[in-house]
């Protein structure tokens, strides 16, 4: 098969990978390559808009990243396929980073003592005991499952079946429709999911209340599965609330959301970072290619 991307860089391990078949870029391939191509390996969609709709033979779009939501206006006949699991570890490690911050009130008390101050006597809390909630328990809930158990935090999880035979030890494991029910009794609660019709704006005011006044909501999912506004003002109107954010409403050059977050002291601001290491992309391409490679067995069959 001939196999396009949407980047050069790293295109040996590709072909380490798909030996049997034809790899060029975007900048490598005329047209008759790009007609040809029966797979396009992207990272950003924003890089291949005008290339796309020349791929006549086009069967497999496979996406760097282990989200598919910014996929937009391909053709139909063709199979998006997602690399999810690539960098599970690294973002559950993000995600744990951040709980740890908050509950310890480390960026609040940094940011003090720049200033002078020294608040040696703000209480914070200990974690031994505390009531975890992972809503999306794929493979980023369940490698933060694992690394919460160790630290003596009780996790409950929310999946789409509502079943969990792993070896995590779950207080209880429900779906969505036990969001409103599980979400009181959480001390930190960690988002996980993929963007969809389903789940966007799904942390709403309303589920906002339900939360403890002095919950921690962490999320290195995407940004829209929560609704900025409400967020905002609830971090306004209760602060012993705190959020820990990675993933935003809005991506420009400059962080710039539609209210002001970063004047708030019970929120830690991340930029989008949670999966981004010492060799990223190389592993991103080679989950890619393994990727590629169990579809090509598939189609072949």
């Amino acid at each position: 098969m001939k196999i396009l991307t949407s980047f050069c860089e790293h295109l040996k391990i590709l072909r380490e990978i798909l030996p049997e078949h034809e790899i060029r870029c975007i900048e490598e391939a005329d047209d008759e390559f790009v007609e040809r191509s029966e797979i396009l390996i992207v990272f950003h969609w924003k890089d291949v808009g005008d290339v796309v709709p020349k791929m006549k033979n086009l069967r497999l779009i496979q996406t760097l990243t282990a989200g598919t939501d910014h996929i937009r206006g391909a053709p139909s006949n063709a199979i998006i396929q997602s690399n999810a699991g690539v960098n599970a570890r690294a973002v559950a490690e993000h995600a744990l980073s951040l709980y740890l911050s908050a509950v310890k009130k480390i960026p609040y008390r940094d940011r003090k003592m720049r200033k002078g101050e020294f608040p040696q006597l703000l209480e914070s809390q200990k974690i031994l005991g505390k009531k975890a909630l992972i809503i999306g328990f794929g493979h980023i809930g369940q490698e933060l499952g694992r690394m919460l158990s160790c630290l003596g935090i009780r996790v409950s999880a929310i999946n789409r079946s509502g079943e969990y035979n792993g070896d995590i030890k779950l207080d209880r494991i429900g779906t969505l429709r036990d969001l409103d029910d599980m979400l009181p009794y959480a001390d930190a609660i960690f988002i996980s999911l993929p963007l969809s019709d389903e789940t966007r704006g799904l942390i709403d005011k309303r589920r906002l209340e339900l939360m403890k006044k002095n919950a921690i909501l962490v999320n290195t999912s995407r940004g829209k599965i929560i609704v900025e506004k409400d967020l905002y003002d609830h971090l306004r109107e209760n602060p012993e609330f705190t959020a820990a954010i990675d993933t935003w409403w809005h991506y420009d050059k400059k962080f710039r959301q539609d209210y002001p977050f970063e004047e708030l002291d019970n929120i830690i601001l991340s930029p989008h970072c949670a999966g981004t290491y010492g060799g990223w992309f190389e592993e991103m391409v080679r989950g890619a290619g393994l990727k590629v490679v169990g579809f090509v067995r598939d189609y072949r069959k």
